[in-house]
């Protein structure tokens, strides 16, 4: 009896590995036990044919191993024929509570070694957790790890790799190993200890003198982590720039015609407005607005004289638009620190450091260059924000399993007879008050040995979570403000007319063409000869963008955790 159940009415699956929702059983020696194994290769019965000493030997996040000695009788042996066949290792328990049969291992053989003159076949095997792994699809490494955290820029890209490398990327952000059931099944299973222990070995319940305790060492018990990310983007800058100009003499009805049909001058053309538009560094948006010189008509201005015209695209006004684009680096850098208790103590850190670097928006600062433009001065970012909170997500995530890990090194093992060790598995807690310790950790290692012609033995080694200190949220870093004020629009277009000594409309001289105005430069339709003659010209000046618009953009965000380890039962 297991406390007040039968070994066999206990089944596996009702004992939850982790939480408080279920009963510890309170395992108890019992006197006359009978054991035998049944040992099936291929599905043939060779439990007969076994001699020696067969062993089983499981661990967390590795592959179960198990071996048997088989004595063949004569005829021809091929050993190589044995390699990859089918073993299932069975126990059998008979007790004054009744008879049981328990699977302790699923597997294949992988090593048989012959010997021809005992006639002994030694048989290693392995459920090949590996390799059962490889054959997995993605999804199902997944679904065997649904709260782990996978990133490509944390990781590597998937494409062409080992599905083993992928799992143990993905266990790397859990605080859990994969292994297999003992009838074959893939499973993860948590470190952590349940509040509750599902098995409890109380006085007189294990072998004498068979405890053994291996303590942590303090150095490899990290407690404190520093990570240094580098997270890059693009800052696609579209700076418009914009001109409104009016021909001076260009007044009333019409557009202004008639105004400027007493005085006409020179007017500058649509090509010439958008070829000062280039000329400044930019690139025409949406042609030219405005009025042009009208065509020719009877009586335009209601003066019976005739105009005669035949260029339309002579502007008495103008509204042009030009636009420029260019893209700005900006990296981000995160500094962030978990600490567990003693990682801020000088004298007492266990330091570990990883760093990553990611760069987004590549491809869309290429295509930004290459599309049209839209005639806004605006900056867009090219962030990339699932990605980012991914990424940084991952590594504070591994950081945490590193800390963990590195304070689940104590280690409690411990003997008893096979029969008590029947229904224990790794997902299990245990709780040992025996030889002098009181010890509650879950479990790390299972392995029998089954002496054919002595006792049966099962080893149990219990990882005890030593640390303490709570745990605050790790939540990831907003992005810093790097932004900059959108430059402004530039300067106005103005009009200088020569070819008079006085201007005909004010009166005032007109002095020397001044060559650093921008606009328009012309001449009166009659000039003067006496009168300076004016460039025929029309130029625009594009606004000089700073250099910090252009150079890379840095800042830096710090940030720090707190990582609590439980403290498991260990008294001596």
């Amino acid at each position: 009896m297991l406390a007040a159940y039968p070994i066999a009415s206990q089944p596996l699956a009702a004992l939850p590995a982790g939480g408080s929702q279920h009963e510890p059983v309170i395992v108890t020696p019992q006197a006359g036990y009978r054991w035998r194994v049944q040992l099936l290769v291929d599905g043939l019965d060779m439990t007969e044919l076994m001699t020696g000493v067969a062993d089983v030997d499981r661990e967390e996040g590795g592959a179960a191993v198990a071996g048997f000695t088989l004595l063949l009788p004569a005829g021809p042996v091929v050993p190589t024929d044995w390699l990859g066949r089918a073993v299932t290792l069975d126990y059998i328990s008979t007790s004054p509570a009744g008879t049981r049969q328990a699977r302790l291992f699923t597997g294949w053989v992988v090593e048989p070694v012959w010997d021809p003159t005992t006639r002994l076949l030694d048989c290693d095997c392995s459920d090949r957790l590996q390799q059962r792994v490889e054959a997995l699809e993605l999804a199902q490494i997944e679904a065997l790890t649904p709260d782990a955290l996978w990133s490509e820029d944390a990781f590597e890209p998937l494409s062409g790799r080992q599905r083993w490398d992928y799992m143990q990327e993905r266990l790397s952000t859990l605080p859990s190993s994969l292994d297999s059931s003992t009838t074959g099944t893939l499973r993860v299973s948590s470190w952590y200890a349940s509040a509750v222990p599902h098995f409890v070995f109380g006085g007189g319940s294990t072998v004498y003198q068979s405890l053994q305790l291996d303590l942590q060492q303090y150095d490899q018990a990290i407690n404190r982590v520093e990570l240094e990310i580098n997270y890059r983007l693009q800052r696609l800058w579209e700076h418009a720039q914009s001109w409104s100009w009016v021909h001076p003499n260009a007044a009333g009805p019409a557009g202004g015609f008639c105004g400027w049909r007493r005085w006409s001058t020179d007017l500058p053309t649509k090509d010439m407005i958008l070829d000062a538009v280039s000329g400044a560094g930019l690139e025409p948006v949406g042609g030219v607005g405005g009025f042009t010189l009208p065509l020719t008509a009877p009586n335009i201005c209601g003066d019976f004289v005739p105009w005669i015209n035949r260029y339309g695209d002579l502007h008495l006004s103008a509204n042009v638009t030009g636009a420029r684009r260019w893209t700005q680096s900006v990296t981000e850098t995160y500094k962030l620190v978990l600490t567990a208790p003693g990682g801020d103590e000088a004298g007492r850190q266990n330091v570990q450091r990883d760093s990553l670097s990611l760069s987004v928006g590549e491809e869309a600062a290429e295509a930004w260059e290459d599309a049209p433009l839209n005639g806004q001065t605006e900056a867009v970012d090219t962030n990339d924000e699932p990605r980012r909170q991914l990424a940084i997500r991952c590594l504070l995530a591994q950081a945490v399993v590193q800390m963990v890990d590195g304070h689940r090194g104590t280690s409690v093992s411990w003997q008893v007879l096979a029969d008590m060790a029947l229904d224990i598995d790794l997902q299990h807690t245990l709780l040992i008050e025996d030889q002098g310790i009181r010890a509650q950790g879950k479990v790390r290692r299972i392995s029998f040995d089954l002496d054919m012609l002595g006792a049966p033995l099962a080893t149990l080694t219990i990882a005890v979570m030593r640390g303490g200190g709570s745990s605050s949220p790790l939540t990831v870093p907003t992005r810093p403000d790097t932004s900059l004020p959108l430059p402004d629009g530039g300067k106005p277009a103005s009009t200088q007319l020569g070819g008079q000594v006085n201007d005909p409309i004010s009166g005032f001289p007109i002095g020397p063409h001044d060559p650093t105005r921008m606009g328009f430069s012309g001449n009166y339709s009659s000039p003067d000869d006496l009168a300076e003659r004016y460039p025929y010209q029309f130029a625009l000046e594009a606004l000089e963008i700073p250099e910090t618009y252009r150079d890379e953009a840095t800042a830096t965000v710090e940030a720090a955790y707190t990582v609590g380890i439980p403290n498991d039962l260990l008294e001596m």
